[in-house]
């Protein structure tokens, strides 16, 4: 991140490389849509290149960052969608419905980093990880949350925040 500040192109590469695979099986989880996902991605990975300076190491590592960013964006996009009409065509893009062939290295990474994160949400107390699935997995709100579990919205909070903590020292370990 230091040296995409410095407007290094082969370290915003790199993280492109690295860690799109998963930030874009995020945003298609969340939109449910191929191409939506890629436009987001795009977004996320030139507003990472506009803002560099926006990272703030003693906050978090890269792949969080990008994370919260790619699955922020995806939302804003999900609400977007939702408020404007829905316009239909009988024609699709093939494009849009094809996955691009998979690097076989980034794919058992990405298997492997898989695994470690289904194995530290299965190590949460079922209320956290249900809030934390609403949350990443549906993109609902916290008050969508507390209103679907029918818990109070701080409750919510805290089994969010618990959730999350957990999971970063429980991943932090496996790195």
């Amino acid at each position: 991140m230091q040296a995409i500040a410095r407007r290094d192109r082969d370290a915003l590469a790199a993280l492109y490389d690295r860690h799109s695979p998963m930030l874009l099986a995020i945003c298609r989880r969340l939109l449910k849509d191929a191409g939506e996902a890629e436009d987001v991605m795009t977004d996320v990975f030139f507003e990472v290149w506009a803002k560099a300076d926006r990272f703030d190491s003693s906050r978090g590592n890269p792949l969080t960052y990008l994370v919260t960013l790619s699955r922020s964006r995806a939302i804003d996009r999900q609400r977007s969608r939702a408020s404007r009409p829905k316009v239909t065509s009988d024609f699709t893009d093939a494009a849009s419905q094809t996955d691009p062939v998979p690097n076989p290295f980034e794919s058992i990474h990405l298997k492997e980093r898989q695994t470690q994160v289904r194995a530290a949400l299965s190590s949460l107390d079922p209320m956290q990880r249900e809030a934390l699935e609403c949350s990443f997995y549906e993109g609902l709100s916290h008050s969508e949350i507390a209103e679907k579990l029918n818990r109070p919205l701080g409750t919510v909070k805290t089994y969010i925040r618990q959730g999350l903590i957990r999971l970063r020292d429980s991943l932090r370990i496996t790195q």
